[in-house]
């Protein structure tokens, strides 16, 4: 790839803060910043580049030529980028998602709603197989929001799962990695609750602090997910590329009715308790203008990817 003066790095690294805001929060695609901004065809050449290939020449010592192959100087700034907004973000949403929990799932719900429009709208090639595809994507969006846990799973081999799932986001442009954890179950557990004691566990050394014994567990949760993240970059991201190469239309199509059919789970009275439910015409009215927010925040996306 082309070499980079110290500004572009810079610049590579905000680069990175936008796309880790965008696969933290539901609806807006990490994929869809690196179109936007004129990174994603290197983004998924680096991915690719994370293979078997790049293992052996780990495992052999030759890091000049492993760091070479991957792009590694790239991939290093952006997720500088990405660790930078994901930390900070999380606190936020912690915070935001205790005292304003309904208008948070509001925003998050305007997000998934102009991403499906979206979608659809960029979708001309609409034959009988298309439709029986988005009507199967249908089908599995509806099935998931209803049959999706209500609860957090904590078992390290289903974070392991999510940590997979949720790179889709950063591959595949115009659907949420964030979304996907939601539909699994875990999103608050492991993109705010298990981020914020990761967090915590790294700077305790150096503040000399004591961890509560939950820190270091949620910890190693996150740990895990990360691995599973990495896992997903090397073969996800390669499985999914090659899907679009050779079936893009039917895949769009998919796509389409799986976020059209998964809208329900993201309903605010369905995301909180009874109690914070009761619906006042105040709560309404900013449920409806932070609905809006969100779609406002989609829309002015896809209109600077498409002056791009």
């Amino acid at each position: 790839m082309h070499s980079r003066s110290f500004s572009d790095y810079g610049l590579l690294i905000l680069k990175g803060i936008a796309m880790g805001v965008a696969n933290k929060i539901p609806g807006v695609s990490g994929g869809i910043v690196a179109v936007v901004t004129g990174f994603y065809e290197e983004l998924i050449f680096s991915f690719q580049r994370l293979n078997f290939k790049a293992v052996y020449l780990l495992l052999r010592g030759r890091f000049r030529t492993f760091w070479r192959y991957i792009n590694g100087a790239f991939l290093m700034a952006l997720l500088l980028g990405i660790i930078l907004s994901y930390f900070t973000l999380s606190l936020f949403l912690d915070v935001a998602l205790t005292i304003y929990p309904m208008r948070v799932w509001a925003i998050f719900f305007g997000l998934v709603l102009a991403s499906a429009i979206l979608l659809f709208r960029d979708f001309s090639k609409w034959h009988t197989n298309s439709v029986v595809f988005a009507l199967a994507g249908l089908v599995v969006g509806l099935g998931l929001s209803v049959l999706s846990p209500s609860e957090q799973n904590p078992s390290l081999i289903y974070v392991f799962l999510c940590g997979v799932v949720s790179i889709v986001g950063m591959t595949l442009p115009g659907l949420s990695g964030s979304f996907l954890l939601i539909l699994m179950g875990n999103y608050t557990f492991l993109l705010v609750d298990a981020v914020n004691s990761f967090g915590r566990w790294i700077i305790s050394p150096f503040l000399n602090t004591e961890l509560a014994p939950q820190d270091a567990e949620y910890a190693l949760i996150f740990g895990v997910f990360l691995v599973g993240s990495l896992v997903g970059i090397s073969g996800l991201s390669a499985l999914i590329h090659r899907i679009q190469q050779k079936a893009k239309d039917e895949l769009q199509a998919i796509l389409i009715g799986f976020v059209f059919g998964s809208l329900f789970i993201l309903w605010p009275t369905n995301r909180v308790t009874p109690l914070e439910s009761s619906m006042s015409m105040e709560s309404i009215f900013w449920t409806i203008i932070w609905g809006l927010i969100g779609l406002v925040i989609v829309f002015v996306l896809d209109y600077y990817e498409r002056k791009k």
